[in-house]
């Protein structure tokens, strides 16, 4: 949920000891989010975030820092121009909409002072940052919008600002019990509160009044919160998977926290880690995607050169029928018609030809052809088992970006791609220091022992090398799959099992039936020297079919690593 009206004026009211500050530093780290670095007199060095994302957008201080990009934006650029140096003289809110003021005072290239105003809308999807001059123009905003995008207004350097258009609703701490009464209409608030008061949104709507609240009740109750958050009585808290409040709903099941700034971090941290983590697998699916549409198209064109032998072994018999024939051959210029000792009984056939050469130069022309067709088969032939394996790698690596759940996990699929040359790496990769090693997923079976599930190649790799070769591993058969280690050389067929339907459920045969998964001891699994990463041959194989079940394999994950 993105900050609403009534969740900024809180924030607003806390941001109020940034006034006096000075913005030392400007940042961009991406499309969506500002970092301005101000030293405050009433907090010291921090960091003010200012983050228009459609659904995470909202304003707090952060102690984190952000990966910035080798080239700032433009935007970034002029706000490093403008705004290092100037004082914020005020923060405040436009009304009870979701629009920050930060009124600045900096200095121009003549090192006159100059007043600028920083306007950040947390409108949905339609949310941008202005910054204006002193006559309300914008010197450039962080989205351009023109005529061309069907806007309600213009969003572009050099443009007067206009304020997005306002909705004909009540002011929160204006409206007595008359207006309330009116707009309900025997209504419950999640109904009427945000279709009828400025900033609220429907989560903050039906957290108001509690559920069952008897009719006659519900104004007073709405009145109250009204006035305890004009009163400065604020008392931010999370309600889990929906969104932060201002204010203590009547129904339980919210954490409390003693600060607004608290109360987004906890919740918006887990839900921006969420973004990154989206927008990464997005990325590295487009890559093994768009690799794995090259490799198929390839293997289709040497699947139609193995395959016409036909035409191939027809120009070896033109070549060598009319060179046994030239001075028997009859026809003209453009064909011509000689025995074909070959067939049984022989018979006449007619050979086509180039009419600028002669016979003995057309049956040169069809040697030729054969031993390009013959060396293109061969090289295809040659191609085609790198090829299926290039594309058995792809598959894997779209099922380990499926099973990562952190960032660092798609980071070592990432770095691999980059080792492998599939995405190039930029200098700003280059300079990323290394990143924390991630874990595979862990089991328990029922008797104790512990299984592990790789989620990429680098795990996958490690756990055999890590393991006791005596540990029992499991892989499912013929299709891409984790590599499952069952830590017990002789475990128990109850065990066996278990680790199998993991094995499976963990493999591109997750929705199937019968599955079958192969066994046998560590000791037994190698790796082919200059073998891609995550391939391996193994022998002294058994098999199990089991089919995967969910909801009874995620009782036996260790509960840490959810």
């Amino acid at each position: 949920m993105a900050t609403d009206g009534l969740s900024l004026y809180a924030c607003i009211r806390e941001l109020q000891a940034l006034q006096n500050g000075r913005i030392d530093k400007v940042q961009q780290p991406n499309k969506d989010i500002l970092i301005l670095h101000v030293h405050a007199p009433a907090l010291g060095r921090v960091r003010l975030m200012l983050c228009i994302h459609a659904e995470n957008g909202r304003i707090q201080l952060v102690s984190h820092g952000f990966e910035n990009p080798e080239t700032p934006p433009s935007f970034c650029m002029l706000l490093r121009k403008y705004l290092i140096g100037a004082r914020i003289a005020e923060v405040s809110q436009a009304g009870m909409n979701r629009i920050a003021v930060f009124s600045l005072y900096g200095k121009n290239e003549l090192k006159d002072d100059v007043q600028m105003k920083l306007i950040v809308e947390l409108m949905g999807k339609h949310g941008n940052v202005f910054l204006l001059d002193a006559d309300g123009k914008i010197l450039d905003c962080m989205r351009h919008f023109g005529l061309s995008d069907r806007a309600a207004r213009l969003c572009l350097p050099n443009v007067p600002y206009e304020a997005p258009p306002e909705a004909q609703k009540l002011f929160p701490f204006e409206a007595d019990a008359a207006d309330l009464e009116r707009c309900a209409n025997g209504r419950m608030p999640g109904e009427w509160l945000s279709e009828s008061v400025h900033g609220i949104s429907r989560l903050c709507a039906e957290q108001i009044v509690s559920e069952g609240t008897p009719q006659s009740e519900i104004v007073p109750s709405v009145l109250s919160v009204f006035r305890a958050l004009k009163a400065g009585e604020i008392e931010p808290c999370v309600i889990p998977g929906a969104g932060v409040l201002p204010f203590l709903p009547k129904n339980a099941g919210y954490t409390a926290y003693p600060s607004m700034n608290d109360a987004q971090d906890a919740f918006y941290r887990q839900r921006d880690e969420q973004a990154m983590i989206t927008k990464s697998r997005t990325s590295l699916r487009a890559v093994l995607d768009r690799a794995k549409r090259r490799a198929e198209k390839r293997m289709e064109e040497f699947q139609h050169t193995i395959g016409d032998t036909e035409r191939m072994e027809r120009d070896r018999l033109y070549g060598e029928l009319l060179t046994v024939s030239q001075s028997a051959a009859s026809g003209s210029r453009k064909s011509v018609v000689v025995q074909n000792y070959y067939a049984d009984p022989p018979e006449p056939i007619e050979i086509p030809l180039d009419p600028k050469l002669s016979v003995s130069e057309n049956a040169r022309r069809y040697f030729k052809r054969y031993q390009k067709n013959k060396a293109a088969r061969a090289y295809a032939l040659e191609q085609s088992e790198a090829l299926l394996a290039e594309i058995e790698y792809l598959d894997g690596q779209l099922l380990n970006v499926s099973a990562c759940t952190t960032n660092e996990e798609l980071s070592e699929i990432r770095d691999e791609l980059i080792r492998l040359h599939y995405i190039r790496e930029s200098a700003e990769q280059k300079r990323r220091p290394a990143s924390v090693k991630s874990a595979p997923i862990r089991y328990r079976t029922p008797s104790g022992i512990e299984i592990l599930v790789g989620k990429n190649n680098l795990q996958n790799e490690k756990l055999i090398r890590t393991s006791d070769p005596g540990a029992t591993w499991l892989h499912a058969k013929g299709v891409p799959a984790s590599h499952v280690v069952l830590n017990a050389a002789a475990p128990s067929r109850e065990d066996l099992l278990l680790a199998a339907k993991i094995a499976a459920f963990h493999s591109g045969a997750s929705a199937s039936e019968n599955v079958p998964v192969d066994y046998t001891l560590i000791r037994h699994v190698k790796k082919p020297s200059g073998a891609r990463p995550g391939f391996v041959n193994y022998f002294h194989q058994h098999t199990l079919y089991v089919t995967p079940d969910q909801e009874a394999i995620e009782r036996y994950r260790i509960k840490e690593d959810l």
